[in-house]
């Protein structure tokens, strides 16, 4: 249920990340000391209201998943760290964030490939060509279970691929336009929306999770997937973050929004 009294919860923005430059431009807003040393920025973010937390793996020992073998662990990311671009990790280490910080915005951010700042339209819908939603997905090459199996991931995940498959998909519910709009106006690298999805690798599965959460819970007002490409270096994918929290965030007047 809702609480009632709005003034009685803190307002939440979970931003995640994967490889390079998805995990380095959100260092900022990391409250991890080993991850963002120099201190966190995201508290009532510019006056907002709302509070933002980032998440991500690490990529030992150069921070360059691309110079590991597919599926090693360099390639996923640092066994210690947050969300590893496996579908097992990926899935539990998601629910357990949301569960605590219950994200009034939640926003799910990965590498593409030759593109800039790319907000996706809508995620799921994906067709293996099988009864089993697990091999409607590409798989991550990693640990003995390489699907995402209904017995190797969290119930809810489970549930949103199974549910959101075979055309069957679910719409962004970011302020594209306005995300757009703010983004174009930076002039660091090509903006769009794409009328397509994440694809049914770790981008579309993480994707999935945001629009799933969004529509379990009432009080997450915002969510949605931005692929950055990997020609998009750190320092503009930072800015183009922040014009993208700047832009969602301005869209809702967070003292009004209702607790979890």
């Amino acid at each position: 249920m809702l609480n009632a009294d709005p003034s009685d919860c803190s307002r939440n923005v979970v931003v995640t990340g994967y490889w390079p430059a998805t995990n380095e431009m959100l260092r900022p807003w990391s409250t991890n000391a080993a991850q963002n040393p120099t201190g966190w920025v995201g508290e009532n973010w510019r006056g907002k209201g709302f509070d933002v937390y980032a998440f991500f793996p690490e990529f030992p020992p150069d921070g360059d998943p691309m110079n590991d073998p597919f599926g090693s662990d360099g390639w996923v990311g640092a066994p210690d760290a947050d969300l590893r671009v496996d579908f097992q990790d990926t899935s539990s280490d998601f629910w357990r964030i949301v569960d605590v910080y219950q994200p009034h915005v939640m926003i799910t951010t990965s590498r593409g490939g030759s593109l800039g700042w790319e907000v996706e339209a809508f995620e799921g819908g994906h067709d293996g060509g099988s009864a089993n939603p697990a091999e409607d997905w590409r798989s991550d090459q990693h640990g003995a279970t390489t699907l995402p199996t209904q017995r190797s991931i969290e119930p809810r995940s489970w549930d949103a691929i199974a549910t959101y498959r075979r055309g069957k998909r679910l719409n962004s519910q970011l302020p594209m336009d306005a995300v757009v709009a703010a983004a174009t106006a930076l002039d660091l690298t090509s903006v769009q929306i794409d009328d397509g999805t994440s694809g049914n690798y770790l981008s579309g599965f993480a994707a999935l999770h945001g629009l799933y959460y969004n529509q379990l819970n009432p009080h997450n007002v915002a969510a949605g997937h931005i692929h950055v490409g990997v020609d998009v270096s750190t320092a503009d994918a930072r800015q183009l973050m922040e014009a993208t929290l700047d832009a969602v965030l301005g869209q809702f007047n967070a003292a009004a929004l209702p607790c979890p």
